[in-house]
């Protein structure tokens, strides 16, 4: 079933730009000096992808927040977007009352639950997204396109970003077949190895994502870290180790040069401890494009882990267990 809901990701993008689209939203009573996007996993991931595709548009502070409290400085000049594709994230229902009692202006992102509920009670702009029978981290096409259309009408985001969203679609659709085949012939390459995952930090979420999708969809630990950074860090760390380990970068045309030279020098200093350093040349003429391509390429990786590891890549009974611990000592 999670291979039906990875092929469908060019479809979601379709249907949660139609939404978009039509979506009503009100102005604030006060200027907007800051945005925060409240969301955990995948929900939350949207806020990651996001963030960099405004970078050179928004002109204020964005935070995605992943945890039950909001910064000192979110207030009545805020704009708060709270994602939660069930609607009944507990991290993102606390920190959804902070930002009621700050006067914050909330835009909630959701397909059902306490959220909307709270929504519709208060009066709140909100955008409902389809409430489908899959899990949260299938549904990063909803999340993702209803911020860049709130962004939009506030003015922190430009319509480009939209025209590149369907450009993503038809990219996607017309190298379905050709992802596919790379996705199998990489995960063949990973499996039964340590996966250590980069990216530029144009495209950190991009890592980020494939991470989550290895931990949840896999169930195997990963790591990822962006260049420049993992130069000043992370780099001295590649000397002899225990295990197996094969490491995957993310490229693109559009990465900075003294970023390229970075790559190629860590290259020759990870080469001597990795036993494979694949790279991905990301399709695509804009940076969403890109991201979508390498989102796409990621969750197919994901699932060929899954069924080479003979792994069910829907089940997330630890989670689960855990909510329902959190749930009885709340009660309790």
């Amino acid at each position: 079933m999670m291979n039906v809901f990875i092929q469908e990701f060019p479809k979601q993008l379709k249907v949660a730009l139609e939404i978009g689209e039509q979506a009503t939203l009100s102005k604030h009573n006060q200027p907007i000096h800051n945005i925060v996007v409240l969301g955990m996993g995948g929900s939350g991931i949207g806020g990651e992808f996001v963030a960099e595709f405004v970078k050179d548009s928004c002109s204020v502070p964005f935070l995605c927040c992943k945890g039950y409290s909001l910064p000192a400085y979110v207030g009545k000049n805020t704009l708060v977007i709270a994602s939660s594709f069930s609607g009944n994230t507990e991290e993102t229902l606390i920190a959804f009352e902070q930002a009621l009692e700050r006067g914050s202006k909330i835009v909630c992102i959701s397909s059902g639950g306490k959220l909307i509920e709270e929504a519709k009670r208060l009066n709140l702009d909100c955008i409902k997204i389809p409430s489908v029978q899959q899990p949260p981290r299938t549904c990063l096409g909803y999340s993702l396109v209803q911020q860049l259309f709130i962004l939009n009408y506030f003015g922190f985001a430009d319509k480009q970003c939209i025209q590149d969203l369907k450009a993503s679609i038809a990219l996607l659709e017309q190298h379905q077949e050709q992802i596919r085949v790379k996705a199998t012939q990489l995960a063949r390459k990973m499996e039964g190895k340590f996966p250590v995952i980069y990216a530029t930090d144009r495209m950190g979420a991009v890592a980020l994502r494939l991470r989550q999708q290895l931990n949840e969809n896999s169930k195997i630990l990963a790591l990822h870290h962006v260049f420049p950074e993992m130069n000043h860090n992370e780099l001295v760390g590649w000397r002899a180790q225990s295990g197996t380990y094969t490491v995957l970068v993310f490229r693109s045309a559009d990465d900075l040069e003294r970023n390229n030279k970075r790559i190629e020098i860590s290259k020759s200093i990870i080469g001597k401890v990795a036993d494979d350093f694949l790279e991905v040349d990301c399709l695509g003429d804009s940076l969403i494009e890109q991201a979508m391509y390498a989102v796409h390429l990621g969750d197919w990786i994901s699932w060929e882990l899954a069924e080479a590891r003979n792994m069910d890549s829907i089940e997330v009974d630890v989670i689960d267990l855990l909510k329902k611990e959190l749930a009885a000592a709340a009660l309790g």
